[in-house]
């Protein structure tokens, strides 16, 4: 018995070295360096609530975390919704499903570097295929990332993450569909029930331990935004503007490109809290319209 519990020991010790190395150490030290001045090169010297107080009083931050926001609220409710009613049409008795689903997957393995390429030519004000079809319906073409209006620029953005994004969620959510017992659809069916009268009081119920899974997921994500600007923009200091810029974007250029160690920290706890905060919210409306039995 002895030894088997040494050897439990040895084969759990890889990941409580990787646990405590690259995760728990991680997370103190940068806990401590948002209390100092830090330029990667020198010692870490000790300026308390210098950098919170700078952070907190700096306008590009709250001009980021306004974007984010809206970002969230366009690409949550999106990519839930759209992603719901394709995982339900291909939890349908058709041809090809296997075919559909992966059509519809391939964006999430897709780079951003090919994503980005591919969704500016889509936006592009002359060429772009999307003003293109508004053109040739009688609607003026939209600047769309390049536009006066700082909100179309973002719900660009949170629309070409939402194409980007929808296949997880609808995996997830497929899977959860396929739970649903077939025997409840056809007893329901018998008894005169629609469609809609089946997916609104039968699958989404049963489904929406899932949804509300998804859409966690979806707002943690949304808030650490990065590669969907980076991809699209190209640059952080020169490709992107001020107005344009998401938190995630900010704490890489004070950290990395700056060297600001120190406000980038701080600056990244405060979005933690700030998606903590987000996630409790949601939490609390959980036992409204979510149903475990």
């Amino acid at each position: 018995m002895h030894k088997q519990g040494y050897w439990g020991y040895i084969f759990t010790l890889p990941f409580i070295v990787n646990l405590l190395v690259f995760v728990l150490f991680p997370i103190v030290f940068s806990a401590y360096i948002a209390f100092t001045q830090w330029d990667l090169f020198n010692a870490p010297r000790w300026v308390g609530l210098d950098n919170w107080i700078q952070t907190l009083t700096d306008p590009p931050f709250w001009i980021s975390i306004r974007n984010v926001m809206v970002f969230s609220l366009i690409f949550v409710p999106l990519q839930t919704v759209f992603a719901f009613i394709i995982a339900y049409l291909l939890n349908q008795s058709i041809r090809g499903k296997s075919l559909f689903r992966l059509f519809y997957f391939m964006p999430v393995v897709t780079p951003w570097i090919a994503g980005g390429i591919l969704w500016v030519w889509l936006y592009n004000y002359r060429f772009g295929l999307i003003n293109w079809t508004l053109d040739s319906i009688g609607i003026t073409p939209i600047h769309w990332l390049d536009n006066k209006h700082w909100w179309v620029v973002i719900a660009s953005v949170a629309i070409a993450n939402v194409w980007k994004g929808i296949g997880s969620s609808m995996i997830l959510l497929l899977a959860g569909m396929q739970n649903v017992p077939k025997e409840m659809l056809e007893a329901a069916a018998i008894d005169g029930a629609s469609r809609w009268v089946r997916l609104t009081r039968i699958i989404f119920p049963l489904v929406s331990p899932m949804v509300y899974m998804v859409m966690i997921l979806s707002t943690i994500a949304s808030f650490q935004a990065f590669d969907v600007f980076l991809g699209m923009f190209g640059s952080i200091t020169a490709g992107i503007p001020e107005q344009h810029m998401v938190t995630n974007l900010i704490i890489y250029r004070d950290a990395f490109l700056f060297f600001k160690m120190g406000p980038a920290s701080a600056m990244a706890w405060l979005l933690f809290v700030i998606i903590l905060s987000i996630t409790l919210f949601q939490r609390y409306f959980e036992k409204r319209w979510v149903h475990y039995d």
